[in-house]
């Protein structure tokens, strides 16, 4: 019987181990890929797991991209992608997150690789820009925040905002003293200022201007606030840009957003009055 089901069982099923009864040779043994292309997926999704990505992510990933009908060789590169980001330091969050829910959205495979390799990079990219504010003083206070940072920073990249603009959001936080949440905080809100059509150059002026009037982190989601309202007003990004500057970069922050409460409550009451109102990620 012994020697039966070591015929009828693929080789790497036995040679798994502890990975035999796992959902990894569930999701393959149900998979129209061939028996060679499940052995290499199968070995690279051991080797994910041993590297320390977490296992049920590993069978997450499987499970998606055999019901998105990915080839293995598209598979494989998930799990590269999250074995370099694991083995490099880098946030592995994010780029979980951007393989697992890709597949979901049912984005085609080809495109969430490509997209959670190059965020990969731009994570790369974003840490030295972290560390070297953390080296100047920015310590962080609680777990996470640095990596939270570097995923802020590296978001900013892929908008196309310049290193040289993040190191300039930086130098304001640093500047008034700031923590690094609010470092992260400031990088977000120019991204979505920046993922709203504005230009790069300007979205991070605006949010600097505002760091250096002393802007919170609820400011800050407070401009975001107000930018949204005003996309949905039919505003062009440039034109709200310029109406904030013209309006909020010139108050007080406590102001500001008593305007915007004001603002806000004209809109629902179908009023036309002057101001602003807006919102983020």
């Amino acid at each position: 019987m012994a020697l039966l089901l070591c015929f009828a069982l693929p080789s790497w099923t036995i040679a798994a181990g502890d990975l035999a009864s796992d959902g990894i040779n569930k999701a393959l043994e149900a998979s129209p890929l061939s028996r060679t292309e499940q052995a290499e997926v199968h070995a690279k999704a051991v080797s994910a797991v041993n590297a320390g990505v977490p296992r049920e992510d590993v069978e997450l990933i499987l499970s998606r991209a055999i019901s998105r009908k990915a080839d293995a060789g598209t598979i494989n590169r998930f799990l590269d992608t999250s074995v370099s980001a694991k083995k490099e330091g880098l946030p592995l969050s994010p780029v979980l997150d951007r393989i697992e829910q890709g597949l979901s959205k049912g984005v085609p495979p080809e495109r969430v690789a490509i997209a959670s390799e190059r965020l990969t990079a731009k994570l790369a990219e974003a840490r030295p820009l972290v560390d070297a504010l953390i080296r100047d003083g920015m310590t962080p206070k609680r777990s996470g925040e640095r990596e939270m940072a570097i995923e802020a920073s590296a978001r900013a990249l892929e908008k196309s905002i310049p290193p040289e603009e993040i190191k300039g959001m930086g130098a304001a936080v640093q500047g008034r003293r700031g923590s690094l949440p609010l470092f992260t905080s400031s990088v977000d809100t120019a991204t979505y200022f920046a993922g709203s059509g504005m230009p790069a150059a300007t979205a991070s002026r605006l949010v600097r201007n505002a760091v250096d009037k002393g802007y919170s982190t609820r400011d800050l989601d407070s401009m975001v606030k107000h930018m949204d309202a005003e996309m949905k007003r039919g505003a062009r990004p440039e034109d709200a840009a310029a109406k904030m500057e013209r309006g909020n970069m010139q108050s007080e922050p406590a102001m500001d957003r008593q305007d915007m409460r004001r603002d806000m409550m004209n809109d629902r009451s179908g009023g036309a009055g002057p101001g602003m109102g807006n919102r983020m990620k």
